[in-house]
């Protein structure tokens, strides 16, 4: 535990953890106000029900997850790869090797500190992405329904979508760590997303289904729109791409050379 609390204070110092988290809730609170503007300037009638859709609850919560998830899980990745590749630009890991750590142990409290951190980072940015969403309908003036309709899904949501965060924030952490870049990090994440396109055509949905992103978008739909959610698929296929992560990660750091 010791361990795991001196890498939080050095998640939460690090600049890009600040850096990551502002930059989100701008983007998330922009986006938002740019859709409540944009609709309301829109004549009635054009554009199907979009008041519905992102500012019409229940529905609203869902919507709100999944931007979340998009737009938050390729950061995530950035961000813990900036975290991993720090371990060797900076020699914190070569420090604490020196200090007799345990290797893997200190980086998979590096990645549990990260998960943690993360969480409260979803947090943050589903309180104003739930803000942005009540404001956003006053501004248009349509029908927003009742926030408390389905206020029971939050729990789920706010976990699932952490979860699949925290999946993604983990491959960056991994390839980053093995790769020494964080460009690796972000780099993966793009190219196992477009590698899930593309392979849509060719290979069966069953299939699919436990790729990395479907996974994770799938554990927050699932959330999202269902009162008895299956999420068992996504889970386990989830958690079993963090374990990998943290796996391959704490397997290089075992056998790296250290000068």
């Amino acid at each position: 535990m010791a361990l795991v609390r001196g890498a939080l204070r050095k998640v939460i110092l690090r600049p890009a953890t600040r850096n990551t988290l502002l930059v989100l809730v701008a983007l998330i609170a922009l986006v938002y106000l740019g859709f409540a503007v944009a609709i309301r300037a829109m004549p009635p009638g054009e554009g199907g029900d979009p008041i519905g859709t992102l500012f019409g609850f229940p529905t609203a919560y869902g919507t709100l997850a999944t931007l979340l998830l998009t737009i938050g899980g390729f950061a995530a990745a950035a961000w813990a790869g900036a975290i991993a590749a720090g371990e060797w630009s900076w020699n914190t890991f070569r420090s604490a090797v020196a200090r007799g750590e345990s290797r893997p142990r200190y980086v998979l409290a590096t990645l549990v500190a990260t998960v943690l951190v993360a969480f409260v980072g979803w947090l943050v940015l589903l309180a104003v992405g739930l803000f942005g969403t009540i404001a956003g309908g006053m501004i248009t003036g349509g029908p927003v329904g009742d926030p408390g309709s389905a206020v029971d899904r939050l729990p789920g949501l706010a976990l699932a979508g952490w979860w699949a965060v925290s999946m993604e924030a983990a491959i960056g952490y991994g390839v980053a760590f093995v790769a020494r870049s964080q460009v690796a990090g972000i780099a993966a994440l793009v190219a196992i997303y477009f590698a899930e396109q593309f392979g849509s055509v060719i290979i069966p949905a069953d299939v699919l289904r436990f790729a990395p992103i479907i996974a994770a978008n799938s554990l927050v739909g699932e959330w999202a729109r269902a009162t008895s959610p299956d999420v068992l698929v996504p889970l386990v296929a989830t958690t079993a791409y963090v374990l990998l992560a943290a796996g391959a990660a704490a397997l290089v750091a075992r056998r790296s050379e250290i000068a």
